[in-house]
């Protein structure tokens, strides 16, 4: 089997105790508009995906610390599912 790359990056979901912050800034930079928001979760996007980046707003977590990793997860689209079984 032929190895290929994903299609496109699908999502990026990340968690924060700057919620407001954070989605105001990615509607802003990506001129990314709300799918759905509650008081704790927004999913952005600027094209036909149903989210490009999900902000999850979580009150209780400890602010990073350098050098501490904050992405909650990536997610790629491949072309179908043998590209990504293939991989």
């Amino acid at each position: 089997m032929t190895r290929t790359p994903p299609v496109k990056l699908a999502h990026i979901v990340l968690r924060t105790t700057r919620f407001v912050e954070m989605k105001e800034w990615y509607k802003l930079v990506l001129m990314a508009a709300p799918v759905f928001e509650d008081d704790h979760l927004s999913f952005l996007t600027y094209d036909e995906e149903h989210h490009r980046i999900a902000v999850l707003g979580m009150n209780s977590l400890d602010e990073p610390r350098p050098g501490t990793a904050g992405v909650d997860h990536v997610a790629f689209t491949f072309a179908d599912l043998q590209a990504l079984a293939a991989n």
